[in-house]
């Protein structure tokens, strides 16, 4: 269900918050909304469209939701993409604040394939961990590293029961403000990552679970560290970048698949979405 007044994508438009979507929300038809382009690794029926408002703003050439693409790939693009970002140098009278979102989500796992460098399950979470790596590796060598917090969590944790509690999930944060090597002992849920973006981007809060969100202060220092970091290859028995990627140099192309049978008008159901609003 929508919220009332929207979530995060609307909460941010609303405030003239610059922000960018790199594969989040495909499983919604937004992605395209035409099921005769591939480039985003997912094809699945859905049932409505991606909001107006990250349709707008999401990457048409990044992969999606799909274990047969490694992470590795998406970060290529992203690299390839994020320096042509028009807000990273704001004009005069914008805000110099801005928000990506960024899914790398191959610690799904998926079945192995030996054969395209997967040998294991845990093949996966190295793919996604050299991933992640290189992510903060990049963004800590750009000069927009001052002033940046990086947010990290996983969606659901499949098999891998945490030791305390099996709903438990991982939350991780990197920045100068950062403190290195702190574990925090706050109790916080997904509202207190919402809480934090809203806090630091002056938005107003979307609804209760957010007003009431533990807040993550002892994250902070008013110390900031600005040192880059530098990620750390997986050994190639668990996973092989190369042979992951030995793929993408054949020619495959995903548009050669036959298309399925175009969906209803995206358009006429955001209308009808937000007309029930109104009302």
């Amino acid at each position: 269900d929508y919220g009332e007044i929207g979530g995060l994508w609307e909460a941010l438009e609303r405030q003239k918050i610059p922000f960018y979507n790199f594969g989040e929300g495909n499983e919604f038809a937004g992605v395209a909304e035409e099921w005769n382009h591939f480039e985003f690794g997912a094809r699945q029926p859905v049932v409505f469209p991606l909001q107006k408002a990250l349709y707008e703003r999401t990457s048409r050439n990044y992969a999606g939701f799909d274990m047969n693409i490694p992470d590795w790939l998406r970060m290529d693009q992203f690299e390839k993409e994020f320096p042509t970002l028009p807000f990273l140098k704001p004009q005069k009278g914008q805000k110099d604040q801005w928000l990506i979102a960024l899914q790398l989500p191959n610690d799904h796992g998926a079945g192995v394939r030996p054969e395209v460098g997967f040998p294991y399950p845990h093949s996966f979470m190295a793919d996604n961990d050299a991933s992640l790596g290189r992510l903060l590796q990049y963004l800590s060598h750009t000069p927009y590293w001052k002033n940046m917090l990086v947010i990290v969590t996983e969606d659901d944790p499949q098999g891998g029961v945490d030791h305390i509690d099996g709903h438990r999930s991982v939350l991780m944060m990197a920045g100068p403000y950062v403190k290195r090597g702190q574990v925090s002992h706050t109790h916080a849920n997904f509202g207190s990552i919402l809480k934090t973006i809203y806090n630091i981007l002056h938005i107003p809060y979307v609804n209760q679970y957010d007003a009431t969100a533990s807040l993550l202060q002892d994250f902070f220092t008013d110390q900031p560290d600005y040192t880059p970091y530098e990620y750390v290859l997986p050994d190639t028995r668990v996973f092989d970048i190369n042979k992951a990627m030995e793929v993408y140099k054949k020619n495959f192309n995903w548009k050669t698949l036959p298309p399925s049978p175009k969906m209803d008008d995206p358009n006429e159901q955001r209308k009808e979405h937000y007309r029930q609003q109104e009302h």
